[in-house]
């Protein structure tokens, strides 16, 4: 016998049934053809506190359902209204978006917004019906799925003889138009039901008492970063994401996005860079510094002395603001190469930068938990025990070790390797290519493949899953961290030394095995230098390739727990 159900007092689509809350919504009859059900349900589970938070944006949710079946049950307008017309620009989307809003907003006045289509008992219910839609719409916009509002992008399209490709830029700046549009009327009905008659302070520009003024001709610095990131950003990771954050905050705040790009020349991209060396290390985390703009950062950092960005992070920054350059460029928006010899001379070469450990520190490290405890002490936690020793023997980067699956370890011809794939959406590889590299031969005597084909039996996908991926998308920061306070606890001292000294040390050890920049050693460790061929990447087999790693070697290395001979 199924259980009864009750409505909950306060709440008009929220109902206990049995020990469990849903929300059930009646879909009007003419509109059912269209939504495929009579009715909307979801259940929210026992908790009622929990049901209590996701219960307006269910609502919410249902209620777009119906909006949309709605928008399919009005008459649609007669194709080809008008001619035939090419892409819009930007001041025609405004204007005939502008037009689409006044239409709405006269449509919308003292509209029953009850989705069940029944009558609203009072003012209060069609306010609250109108706070429920107004934050569903909110959310959608702040996710930017801009694709929700297609189909009346598509309807005004039809009606304005506009032709625009659905995978446009042009789309998705009128469905974004269109979700302006919807989110503003619902504003401002809601001021008028509460009795707010005046102009709303806080309107969309773009749909305010006025029709809104044609952009200027002219693009400038903050059009051409919008159009750059609509047209790379879907490819850029986690952390390029936030390195470009960096160089499009100085174009905002020191720049000014209104500059239009005449004006950018050699000495306005020298202005940027003398900008740039004036950054403080770290700022966005310095609690002196941190939420400050960068011109008070600036100064509040000289004030106190605190030292500035390295002329590494500063030539990554120029870098980014070339590329936007460039990008405009290209355009035929920006004359020549303003960047053109623009770059920080850096006093320190990129070898003394960082050390590598040296034979006695690595006995320190191996010498201690969890490799003195033997692999199978910290079960819970392998990329402990196996990936510095990895790094050590492969040269492999942290994200590469840390992110690879078990169906990449591989077995060719007798010979067992790494597969590091570049995977896109998942693990990027800083060479851009996908390798592969043998397993030395002293990871196979200390077990490794064993833990391998443990992996494999068990059926899970990752090789370390203890390892997650970080908020930037990459693998092995908690990992890195760790070692940092192992070194740290063991009073190792040295320049920066880290996890990635491991990667120092073992090309350290291709020097001595005289692979060091040549063609094999670079393909191990994923490099190209000037003078090597980018085009090796598949000229060597597995077999070459296990022959050279065997030649790393680290005389006086005392590794624990080696496996027995059989």
């Amino acid at each position: 016998m199924s259980a009864t159900k009750r409505k909950v007092e306060g709440f008009d689509y929220l109902y206990l049934r049995g020990r469990s809350y849903e929300v059930r919504l009646q879909v009007p009859k003419a509109l059912r053809v269209h939504v495929g059900k009579g009715e909307l349900k979801r259940s929210l589970g026992g908790d009622f506190a929990k049901a209590r938070r996701v219960y307006h944006t269910t609502v919410s949710e249902f209620q777009q359902i119906v909006e949309n079946a709605r928008q399919q049950e009005a008459p649609q307008p007669l194709p080809l209204a008008r001619p035939v017309q090419e892409l819009p620009t930007h001041d025609e989307i405004n204007a005939a978006s502008y037009a689409h809003f006044r239409v709405r907003m006269e449509n919308m006045r003292g509209k029953n917004m009850s989705p069940s289509g029944r009558q609203a008992r009072s003012r209060a219910e069609r306010i609250n019906a109108l706070h429920e839609m107004l934050a569903f719409q909110l959310d959608t916009a702040e996710a930017e799925l801009w694709s929700t509002m297609s189909g009346e992008a598509t309807w005004l399209c039809t009606d304005m003889g506009w032709r625009i490709p659905a995978d446009s830029d042009e789309f998705d700046y009128l469905s974004q138009s269109m979700m302006r549009a919807r989110i503003q009327a619902l504003k401002n009905e809601l001021r008028r039901l509460e009795g707010q008659f005046g102009a709303d302070p806080d309107a969309d520009p773009l749909f305010g008492q006025k029709p809104p003024e044609p952009m200027p001709q002219k693009v400038n610095l903050g059009d051409l970063v919008k159009r750059f990131q609509s047209a790379r950003q879907h490819k850029w990771s986690g952390s390029t994401q936030k390195n470009y954050a960096i160089i499009f905050r100085v174009i905002e705040e020191i720049c000014g996005k209104a500059t239009t790009l005449d004006r950018i020349d050699h000495d306005y991209c020298v202005e940027v860079w003398q900008t740039l060396k004036k950054l403080p290390a770290n700022f966005q985390k310095h609690p002196d510094t941190r939420g400050k703009p960068i011109a008070e950062a600036i100064e509040i950092a000289a004030r106190a002395g605190h030292p500035t960005i390295s002329p590494a992070t500063i030539n990554g920054h120029l870098n980014k603001f070339a590329a936007l350059i460039r990008f405009g460029r290209d355009k035929g928006w920006i004359v020549g190469n303003p960047m053109e010899d623009i770059e920080e001379p850096d006093p320190v070469p990129a070898r003394e930068k960082r050390d590598a450990f040296t034979t006695e520190q690595l006995n320190l490290i191996f010498g201690s938990a969890p490799w003195s405890d033997g692999p199978d002490a910290e079960p819970e936690r392998p990329s402990r025990y196996w990936a510095p020793l990895i790094a050590l023997f492969s040269g492999a980067r942290l994200s590469e070790i840390c992110g690879q699956r078990v169906d990449e370890m591989i077995d060719e011809r007798d010979v067992k390797a790494f597969h590091f794939r570049l995977r896109p959406d998942d693990r990027s590889i800083k060479s851009g290519e996908s390798r592969k590299v043998p397993v030395h031969p002293v990871l196979i005597e200390l077990g490794f493949w064993d833990f391998v084909e443990a992996a494999r039996k068990s059926g899970r996908e990752m090789l370390f899953p203890d390892v997650k991926r970080d908020r930037l998308g990459k693998w092995g920061d908690s990992t890195s961290k760790w070692f940092a306070r192992l070194v740290d606890k063991l009073e190792l001292r040295g320049r920066l030394l880290s996890f990635h000294s491991l990667r120092h040390t073992f090309e350290d050890a291709l020097r001595e095995a005289d692979l060091h920049n040549t063609a094999i050693g670079n393909e191990l460790t994923g490099r190209w230098t000037s003078g090597v061929s980018k085009d090796y990447g598949s000229s060597f087999p597995l077999s070459k390739l296990s022959k050279a790693i065997a030649k790393v070697s680290y005389p006086g290395l005392v590794l624990p727990s080696v496996r027995p001979a059989a």
